[in-house]
């Protein structure tokens, strides 16, 4: 059977008038109502059929859900870049944005899916486990950005973060660098559990043994008291790879604070490329993040879902590259 996308090309309109002809809404006109019910009916494609099969598109809205954090979302530099990505994807349909903070604390579905505000939900960061289940019970359209935990049964967008880690350590490894430290975000979260892995998979791929006290786990925002662990050791590191770049940027104060030189004495490696990342001094190598194309990929899934063009979930991995800059120097043989 045709599908809605295809009926909109041939009709030369959008999906969302085909959406609106098919359900018998009062905003398009009757010329253009009657052109594309001729086209599904040439076509096998009933409004019945559809009503049946899909899940119709009722308000043109799409919910946006953060975690509520003691940052707001503009202070963010890596979900504020998601969200822009989210926005332009959205410029050329005729979808609304409703953004919406989320409580850690519980998992009670947000007013704007009670009362049936949107057609599909942008689910962004963590959020407490109860509020996915319950979000997956009420059967609205979702899709996962960069979770807290990789959900298999959900449609999800995420980020090579082994891979990434890999790369940063790897760089630092054929610059001369053999005693590395780590320094992580929350391991609580997924994306900051598979950049320790990809940490360790570049040491074992080199056959470089681990010293365990090289690596500090930690929070955002504790990038400063972690450094400073690794570098009052008896034997620091010679370089140190951060899981965010807000923490490696922290670090250089605590390796300042030490009287090191950057990166003559120490080297360090960021994760994201938040643009601060490229004013820092010496600026910071770091391993860049498409964070608008999460956002723009996202979407452009959670229109397929709400479209019956998606039933099946899957998880999309969004690739990630490594820019050097100043913050890395090939001298040190560790």
């Amino acid at each position: 059977m045709i599908t809605i996308k295809e009926i909109a090309k041939i009709a030369g309109v959008s999906k969302s008038t085909v959406s609106k002809a098919l359900n018998g809404k009062k905003d398009i006109s009757p010329k253009t109502r009657e052109k594309i019910l001729k086209i599904a009916k040439a076509h096998n494609f009933t409004p019945n059929a559809y009503a049946k099969g899909l899940r119709k598109r009722v308000t043109e809205n799409i919910g946006v859900i953060f975690r509520r954090e003691e940052r707001s979302i503009s202070g963010n530099p890596f979900y504020s870049r998601v969200l822009e990505g989210i926005e332009e994807a959205t410029l050329n349909t005729d979808y609304n944005l409703l953004l919406h903070l989320a409580s850690f604390e519980g998992g009670e579905l947000p007013s704007i899916v009670k009362k049936k505000q949107v057609d599909g939900i942008l689910l962004i960061g963590t959020h407490h486990r109860q509020l996915i289940k319950n979000l997956k019970e009420s059967h609205i359209p979702m899709v996962l950005i960069d979770p807290g935990e990789i959900t298999e049964d959900c449609f999800q967008v995420l980020i090579d973060n082994s891979h990434g880690a890999y790369l940063a350590t790897e760089h630092l490894i054929k610059t001369g660098h053999r005693r590395i430290g780590f320094v992580s975000g929350d391991i609580r979260r997924a994306s900051f559990r598979e950049r320790l892995i990809g940490f360790r998979n570049a040491h074992s791929h080199y056959q470089i043994p681990i010293d365990e006290s090289l690596i500090q786990k930690g929070e955002m925002g504790q990038g400063y008291e972690l450094t400073r662990r690794l570098l009052s050791i008896e034997h620091p590191p010679t370089a140190i790879v951060a899981s965010h770049d807000l923490n490696a940027i922290q670090g250089y104060q605590a390796a300042f604070d030490h009287g090191f030189k950057i990166p003559e004495d120490i080297s360090f490696v960021g994760f994201d490329d938040i643009d601060l990342s490229r004013m820092v001094s010496p600026t910071l190598s770091t391993i860049r993040v498409l964070k608008k194309q999460l956002g723009s990929t996202a979407f452009k899934v959670l229109e397929q879902i709400i479209n019956g063009e998606a039933r099946e979930s899957f998880t999309t991995v969004i690739s990630v590259e490594f820019i050097e800059r100043d913050s890395v120097s090939g001298k040190s043989a560790g």
